[in-house]
């Protein structure tokens, strides 16, 4: 038996490096992982975060709106309306016979006073039918003196026969004369006293002919004047539509033309429609101020001389006349006017801007803000547009804030921060 003198070696473990490497590389990768998720998720959340303070920020902000305060409208009302301006008279003048124009003695913007001869027509048929009617009166009258004649013939025969019938009589009475022949005489009588009544009615016939061809040479005569046409009121002529030399047709109708237009412009009347709302306070003898575009400045005094008392089915407005002085002639027929009444107020009213107006099917609305600065939508009544201001009869008091320009953001109970834009 051999025994190896080399003493046994005792087995040693082996090393636990590659387990450690293992748990090293592991743990390093956790590491990575969890870097990876607070890196990505660091920033979702910062992100987030901001988004909910904005969020926040955005909500508790509220919006802006600027705001008007209503004041107490004036004790006494003012009430604009426009005017249209007439001549107090304004006629045409047409020919009452026909002709032709001779003279010519007025033109355009002449004044003229009542009577003043204006042109005069030459008519020579008229003439002719007047020299005729004047032979008729003549003729008419010589036969009137013809059957006078008779007449005196007639009441000279009818005294003979009356004599003639007497004694005839009194011989017939005697016995002297046939009765037959007293009859004779009687009758010849009658028929004499006929013939007086028959030249006595001849004479009533022929004074009434008389009389007719003279009425009718004056009918013509008076026709005749017509030929020199007048102004028939003080006035001014706004048309002038023939000359010397136009034929002139009598009338206004068919081939019939204006010769003249004259206006009476010492007084003026100014014709207005008044809206039905302020009917009530319109009366005769109410003064207003009349105010024209062209005359600034200048204001003229007009009373209300007559109302119709009945309304426009179309414009529910009622027409009202006004009178105003023109002496001085500045205002002229046609002119556009601005007509201002003043009258108390039946009520109450405020007056705000125009742009506070929300309209919808509800009707007029404002945006009244509370002092908690809470919107609340209120209708309203509007009494006058004003132009850029309103006024308001019902549904909103003195002092009151109102939105102007509401946007979509203003709407019942919302929150608002507010601006004053003036009272």
């Amino acid at each position: 038996m051999i025994v190896d003198p080399t003493p046994p070696t005792t087995a040693r473990p082996k090393p636990r490096t590659g387990r450690r490497g293992l748990l090293a590389f592991f743990a390093l990768i956790a590491v990575l992982v969890a870097a990876a998720v607070v890196g990505g998720t660091l920033p979702r959340l910062t992100r987030r975060r901001a988004l909910l303070a904005a969020s926040e920020t955005q909500t508790e902000q509220r919006p802006l709106v600027e705001v008007s305060t209503a004041r107490p409208a004036p004790a006494r009302s003012t009430l604009d309306l426009p005017g249209d301006m007439q001549a107090l008279v304004d006629s045409p003048i047409f020919a009452r016979v026909d002709g032709y124009l001779r003279t010519r003695l007025v033109d355009y913007g002449d004044r003229v006073k009542t009577g003043q001869l204006l042109a005069e027509i030459d008519t020579p048929e008229l003439d002719q039918q007047i020299r005729q009617a004047r032979a008729a009166v003549s003729q008419s009258q010589s036969t009137l003196n013809e059957v006078k004649a008779d007449l005196d013939l007639s009441k000279a025969n009818l005294n003979m026969a009356r004599l003639t019938v007497e004694r005839w009589r009194r011989l017939a009475k005697g016995g002297v004369v046939a009765r037959q022949e007293a009859d004779q005489k009687e009758a010849d009588f009658a028929v004499t006293e006929a013939q007086v009544a028959r030249a006595q009615a001849s004479i009533a016939t022929t004074q009434e002919n008389v009389r007719a061809n003279e009425a009718n040479v004056h009918r013509l005569e008076e026709m005749k004047a017509f030929a020199r046409i007048t102004a028939p009121f003080d006035g001014v002529i706004t048309a002038r539509n023939v000359d010397i030399g136009t034929l002139i047709n009598s009338g206004n109708g068919g081939a019939a033309r204006e010769m003249f237009h004259i206006a009476q412009i010492q007084v003026l009347r100014i014709f207005v429609n008044v809206p039905q709302t302020n009917v009530a306070s319109m009366h005769p003898g109410q003064t207003a101020e009349l105010r024209v575009q062209e005359l600034p400045g200048q204001v003229f005094s007009a009373r209300v001389t007559r109302i119709a008392n009945a309304l426009d089915a179309t414009s529910r407005a009622m027409l009202t006349v006004l009178e105003v002085p023109n002496p001085r002639g500045v205002l002229m027929p046609g002119m556009y006017a601005q007509v201002r009444f003043s009258t108390g107020r039946a009520e109450a009213a405020v007056i705000v801007p125009g742009d506070v107006l929300i309209l919808g099917r509800q009707g007029p609305r404002v945006a009244v803000v509370a002092p908690d600065h809470r919107i609340h939508l209120r209708q309203i009544r509007i009494g006058q547009d004003l132009g850029s201001e309103i006024e308001v009869v019902a549904g909103l008091s003195a002092g009151e804030v109102v939105v102007a320009n509401p946007s979509d953001a203003v709407r019942e109970n919302a929150l608002v921060a507010v601006r004053n834009i003036g009272k």
